[in-house]
């Protein structure tokens, strides 16, 4: 039972080269490398290096040569001295005899022949290191080594295995040159196969056939059959993949091209709202968790983010995706903004069932009817006027006066930003909608907190300041509240849709103003002076608490929101798996700039 466990939870990778050579008499012996160090490894999701001295730990442990990783077809063992394993500069060695079993026998003259030419090794993790990206990890300490195994159809092509014996070099029949792309652990036909994963392969050719090159010249020699045999496989893959590199390229623009004009049929959206509702956030994560592939509504929406983020030049870093396109709901042509009186009816409500609307509870910066762009496609430039036009008054004859009027751009460009929360495995084993929700929430509030803050920040400083006690502080009272408003209307801000803003201290000092014999109090019936008002932690108190600030303004004319794509998740079960944890990474990328500043006015350190 405690074997199977293993097998289930051991990761599965090909990246070493092997070579069969018969020894003296009839003995058969397979030898090569089950590992290579310092050799990056794309998994799809993210790529993976194993370091040197990974395997420190585990060169006593009971390996297993196995064919494709069948336990039903052992080729040696290390406990009886049939396979024997060392670590030199180069990675993992390995060296099996095989024995006189029909199997063994016929192995071996498939992989002399040329139709067996890679090989993997199975294994667990014991320690493990991400770069700042969390694009590349490091395999540092393998916790077990389970098998090394020749495989007919490998995880990555840059893996291959030679056969040649010790006797005078035979001449070999080189194997077809697959039709399909193998180059990826799931094995995808070339139809399946995006831009960027066609890139990776035929870089890997190329590097393979650099190799060759380089350990030909490191020894002073000639190629030998079979790395003549392979220098030409990969050079023809190089020159095929250079063709379906341009004619994807061209492809996904076109889809990029589309894209950007927009529009989706009803039936569209009838077939997002089904898979949407068969989604499950928990089902995802415990495959992912178990290295298996997501499959139903869960593989079908990590598809389609995957290709949505190419379309935008971005990579998805996670296994769970969701795409934009599951995320906003429907609405008119060209209506980004969050409703025209900034209630956020354009977006769902934050206490929802499904998994899909609980992430896309929208931001306060949304809610208050900033324009927002979805699912936008690479930097995104708009109009701004730096300099405001002037006017004179001329006679009927006499030559116009310049207006001064000068136009610069406001820029948005992708940002990622991540957040990470632990989960305890007993919780996303017990799955269900109620906890797909809450999880969904809880990352969602990761998400947009850091939204807000950078959204506040930006509006803040771009804002026009309001003060009325230079170098001290300045009191919050009906003088600086109309003195806001029409800094605002004078920037043509549309009153309709204008909104206070206050910082918690900010918020605490307005209060009082209601409190008055007057009839004209600022704070009536749940407005100030007749505007809504939201309080946010993402406007900064300053000295401690003791100062507030406020904004005032148009969001929707003086705020730009972004969003490029959806939301990609990662797994990682294995830094927390001491407390029986796993953590989920998820990544979303969007940007805020001002792009009206007149039409908002900001108070700082109001008391």
């Amino acid at each position: 039972m405690e074997i199977k466990q293993q097998y289930k939870d051991a990761e599965k990778r090909t990246m070493g080269t092997v070579e069969v050579r018969e020894a003296e008499g009839e003995e058969m012996v397979l030898e090569g490398y089950a590992a290579v160090f310092n050799s990056e490894t794309d998994l799809g999701h993210f790529r993976e290096v194993i370091k040197p001295g990974a395997f420190d730990d585990v060169m006593t442990n009971d390996v297993r040569a196995l064919i494709n990783h069948d336990p039903n077809l052992v080729l040696g063992r290390t406990t009886n001295g049939t396979l024997t394993l060392e670590q030199d500069e180069r990675g993992l060695k390995y060296r099996v005899k095989l024995g006189g079993q029909q199997y063994a026998k016929d192995f071996y003259e498939s992989v002399k022949r040329g139709d067996i030419s890679q090989s993997s090794f199975a294994f667990t993790i014991d320690k493990q290191s991400w770069n700042e990206e969390r694009t590349v990890r490091s395999v540092d300490k393998v916790r077990q080594l389970l098998d090394v195994s020749p495989v007919t159809y490998p995880a990555y092509a840059a893996a291959t295995v030679q056969a040649r014996d010790l006797q005078p070099e035979i001449e070999q029949v080189a194997a077809p040159a697959p039709e399909a792309d193998t180059d990826s652990h799931k094995n995808p036909q070339p139809s399946t196969m995006n831009l960027n994963e066609m890139k990776a392969t035929r870089a890997k050719h190329a590097d393979r056939f650099e190799a060759l090159v380089n350990l030909a010249e490191q020894e002073n020699r000639d190629w030998t059959n079979n790395e003549q045999e392979e220098a030409d496989l990969c050079k023809r893959e190089v020159e095929r993949l250079d063709g379906k590199i341009a004619r994807r390229a061209a492809h996904e623009d076109m889809i990029a091209r589309q894209a950007q004009m927009g529009g989706s049929s009803i039936s569209e959206y009838k077939e997002i709202n089904k898979i949407n509702r068969s989604f499950s956030l928990a089902r995802a994560v415990q495959a992912a968790s178990f290295g298996k592939s997501l499959e139903g509504a869960e593989a079908e929406w990590a598809q389609e983010a995957s290709r949505e983020f190419q379309m935008r030049g971005l990579q998805m870093s996670g296994q769970i995706g969701i795409p934009g396109s599951a995320l906003f709901r429907a609405g008119a042509a060209d209506n980004f903004q969050a409703g025209a009186t900034g209630d956020g009816s354009g977006f769902v409500p934050t206490n929802v069932p499904g998994v899909i609307d609980a992430l896309r509870a929208p931001t306060l910066a949304e809610q208050i009817g900033t324009t927002v762009i979805n699912n936008a496609t690479g930097n995104l430039k708009f109009p701004r006027v730096s300099v405001k036009a002037s006017g004179t008054e001329e006679t009927e004859v006499s030559a116009d006066a310049n207006s001064g009027m000068e136009l610069d751009e406001v820029t948005l460009s992708p940002t990622r930003v991540a957040a990470k929360t632990l989960y305890s495995k007993q919780l996303i084993l017990q799955g269900g909608s109620q906890v797909d929700a809450m999880i969904a929430r809880e990352l969602a509030a990761g998400l947009n907190a850091t939204i807000d803050e950078a959204f506040f920040t930006a509006a803040a400083a771009g804002a026009g300041d309001i003060t009325t006690n230079a170098g001290g502080n300045t009191t919050l009272d009906a003088a600086l509240v109309y003195a806001m408003e029409g800094a605002v209307l004078a920037g043509h801000g549309d009153f309709a849709r204008c909104r206070w803003i206050m910082s918690p201290k900010g918020w605490e000092v307005s209060k009082p103003e209601a409190a008055v014999t007057s009839v004209s109090a600022l704070w009536s019936n749940g407005l100030f002076d007749g505007f809504q008002a939201n309080a946010t932690p993402y406007l900064v108190d300053t000295g401690a608490g003791a100062t507030g600030q406020v904004l005032f303004g148009d969001f929707g004319a003086s705020m730009l929101l972004a969003f490029f794509g959806g939301i990609d998740l990662l797994v990682d079960p294995y830094s927390n798996a001491g407390t029986a944890q796993i953590a989920l990474h998820v990544n979303k990328f969007y940007d805020a700039a001002v792009r009206q500043a007149d039409a908002l006015a900001c108070a700082n350190d109001v008391a």
